[in-house]
């Protein structure tokens, strides 16, 4: 059923239209109502890339429920966020929420658009990625919708996981991901903490953090060794 001023989602096993250009426009007041509107009709997939700062128009805990509501069915969820979002409590806080409920959750230096990804057949993009108070637009062009889920799929594949319990990123049997590899590769180079930061879009808090991570889990005393190790293990 459609709500007044949201358009309606496609039905499974429906024909879609082709929508106008630029695509069904959502307004920021509906937002809420079509978030629901897509959790009750997904089937096996919801992909997000969201911000940290607050220009979402629906709040975190406004969709809690929805979270509930899919995971339970069995949908998969997969998040990405900027890297950023490791120095943020509230948004840390809320990535475990999500990941005990069975979502998967990661960071990345360099995003896709933010976007909602739904069943690999809709896509809803903001008309603003730095202002989502704007409104957003809804997109079924196929060949769209592909390369967007093609763009997070690259992006996830290299992204760090986060989210899950605070002693993960000391498990020495945790392969490096792409930007923690890149870190190495910089540091190895001689980058100082700050110099890497710039190179990959972090903060300095984080790549401390992200530095002390990787010199745990090789288990090495300086970062003089941690190349080393890191050689070694073929990481490098």
């Amino acid at each position: 059923m459609t709500s007044e001023g949201s358009p309606g989602l496609p039905g499974r096993g429906t024909t879609r239209h082709a929508p106008r250009p630029g695509g069904h426009p959502v307004g920021a007041a509906a937002m809420l109502t079509f978030l629901e509107q897509a959790a009750a009709s997904l089937a096996f997939e919801c992909l997000a890339v969201l911000p940290i700062d607050d220009c979402s128009t629906v709040s975190p805990g406004a969709v809690r429920h929805l979270y509930r509501q899919i995971l339970g069915r069995g949908v998969q969820v997969r998040t990405l966020y900027p890297e950023p979002a490791r120095d943020s409590p509230g948004v840390r806080d809320y990535a475990r929420w999500t990941v005990t409920l069975g979502a998967a959750v990661r960071t990345a230096p360099v995003l896709p658009p933010h976007m909602f990804i739904f069943d690999r057949g809709l896509v809803l993009l903001p008309e603003d990625q730095r202002d989502r108070s704007k409104g957003s637009v809804l997109i079924t062009d196929d060949s769209v919708v592909s390369a967007l889920h093609l763009a997070f799929d690259q992006t996830w594949r290299t992204a760090a996981p986060f989210g899950g319990p605070p002693d993960d990123d000391a498990d020495p049997g945790r392969a490096p991901t792409g930007t923690e590899l890149r870190l190495l590769r910089l540091l190895a180079d001689g980058s100082t903490d700050a110099s890497a930061g710039r190179q990959l879009g972090m903060s300095l808090r984080t790549v401390r953090r992200m530095t002390a991570g990787l010199m745990q889990r090789l288990e090495a005393g300086s970062r003089f060794e941690a190349g080393r190790k890191a050689a070694q293990r073929g990481w490098l």
